[in-house]
């Protein structure tokens, strides 16, 4: 009688770690180098969630920026895009030369979240 118990308790642990839910993986894309008056293509397309949910939010902000910009660090670019490809309506400008640090929120039909950061590097 012992051993079933010891079994269904084997179980029962086994069936709860199965059961465990994952974060999703955020993924935003190689680092890119852009000109200015060019558009920034935002690519989170290889986010995914391991747990068999789904990505439902793509939101994107600036986290490091090069200097005499850092007023911009912490503004949202885009937030509760559900398409993982971004094109921003911000077209560079001599003054945005330089590394910009863009992370990527993504997240799951659980409410979880994960980031990635992209560097964008502006050039002329």
């Amino acid at each position: 009688m012992r051993n079933w118990y010891l079994l269904v308790t084997t179980l029962l642990l086994a069936g709860c770690s199965l059961a465990t839910k994952v974060p999703p993986v955020a993924n935003a894309g190689p680092d890119v180098t852009v000109h200015t008056g060019q558009p920034v293509l935002l690519d989170g397309s290889l986010s995914h969630d391991p747990d068999g949910g789904r990505i439902v939010n793509y939101d994107w902000q600036i986290v490091g920026t090069p200097e005499g910009q850092e007023e911009r660090r912490g503004e949202m670019l885009v937030e509760g895009n559900q398409e993982p490809v971004w094109t921003s309506p911000w077209i560079a400008r001599e003054g945005d030369l330089g590394p910009w640090i863009i992370r990527l929120w993504a997240i799951d039909d659980e409410g979880d979240a994960a980031t990635d950061d992209v560097v964008v590097t502006i050039i002329q």
